[in-house]
């Protein structure tokens, strides 16, 4: 007896890209969505990264050298948002001699260090959806399924071209003053000027710009390194401020703006993910009606990487005067996950 599988139907990749003004979602789909690669779809923007792009992108490494992007697993320290602290444990294997052969183990929530956000990870709060119409039954509970788990990344992985915008080292040299923690946001215009700085023009290719379809957007705020100055008690008393969801959150961190200007800068640029040194890549809380978690993961299917540790990308960066570079993460095959610490590296 002949039996037929019957298989998701690929992604389209060869399709025009709308502009977030010219976005026309479905009936049931929620306002400013763009879910575009079929209703099977578990990648979002990833799919941007086709083997062409990907071929392409290698043409930035000029000198091979590797630099890690992430932060050692027990740091930051304390945790922010109240998540949980890293804990290793190393113990002999099995019978053996205990002076021949050890493993370890280790407890952890990979968002307490350098991370992705996954798809599982925010919802659009009008609707209840997360990416592709994902709901929270799909995620927990009786009747969970794997829906866009992390593990549908974690099956092809992440590679493309890198671009950093160091902004922090735009602030320093404007005398510019960011307040760390709290919602200091980092404007579209401030990404403007940090690019005209680097030599960079802040649009997508296809409007004369340098941003090309597939990148990878980095954001250095300069957190981490303002964290690095400060003693553990310091930390603790912003870390660990209560996290109550909305504009009174406890818990409050530099990082972008949410604003018409940078939802259409980061909608219409396409970028395959966008990812930053900060504790929430955006502004923390927002004072909008929305979050662009809410936009990014959950309505577009991008990415968001963060607390990534940019320092030596970005001396290197400006050593070079190049800002842009190969990147890859090989992101934790968790079967239904909710994130994964970032595994991600930038090839020069």
């Amino acid at each position: 007896m002949l039996t037929v599988v019957l298989k998701k139907p690929p992604p389209k990749l060869n399709m025009e890209l709308p502009l977030r003004k010219d976005l026309r979602p479905k009936s049931d789909e929620p306002e400013d969505s763009a879910w575009i690669w079929g209703s099977n779809d578990e990648l979002g923007r990833l799919n941007l990264q086709t083997p062409e792009r990907i071929k392409k992108a290698l043409d930035t490494v000029s000198s091979g050298e590797i630099i890690p992007l992430g932060l050692p697993f027990d740091q930051p320290e304390p945790p922010c948002y109240g998540r949980a602290v890293f804990k290793h444990h190393i113990a002999p294997l099995g019978s053996t001699p205990a002076t021949y052969a050890f493993d370890d183990t280790y407890e952890m929530n990979p968002q307490s260090t350098s991370q992705w956000d996954g798809f599982r990870h925010f919802a659009h709060v009008p609707s209840g959806y997360f990416y592709n119409k994902t709901t929270p039954e799909d995620i927990s509970g009786p009747n969970a399924s794997t829906k866009c788990g992390i593990h549908a990344w974690a099956s092809r992985g992440i590679a493309g071209r890198g671009l950093l915008l160091d902004y922090a080292r735009y602030a320093e040299i404007n005398n510019i003053k960011p307040q760390f923690y709290d919602n200091f946001k980092i404007s579209h215009s401030d990404l403007v000027s940090t690019a005209q700085m680097q030599g960079i023009d802040l649009r997508p290719e296809r409007q004369g710009g340098d941003i090309q379809i597939g990148d990878i957007l980095l954001i250095r705020s300069g957190f981490l390194k303002n964290s690095a100055s400060l003693t553990y008690e310091q930390k603790a008393a912003r870390h660990l401020q209560p996290h109550r969801f909305g504009p009174d959150d406890g818990q409050r961190y530099i990082g972008v703006e949410q604003s018409e200007e940078i939802l259409d800068f980061l909608h219409d640029s396409y970028f395959a993910a966008v990812a930053g040194d900060q504790p929430a890549f955006e502004a923390w809380p927002s004072n909008k009606d929305y979050y662009l978690h809410e936009k990014l993961l959950a309505l577009w299917g991008c990415p968001i990487g963060e607390l990534w540790d940019l320092e030596k990308l970005a001396d290197k960066c400006a050593e070079r005067k190049k800002w842009t570079f190969f990147l890859a993460s090989t992101p934790n095959h968790v079967k239904g996950g909710i994130s994964t610490t970032a595994n991600a590296m930038a090839i020069l």
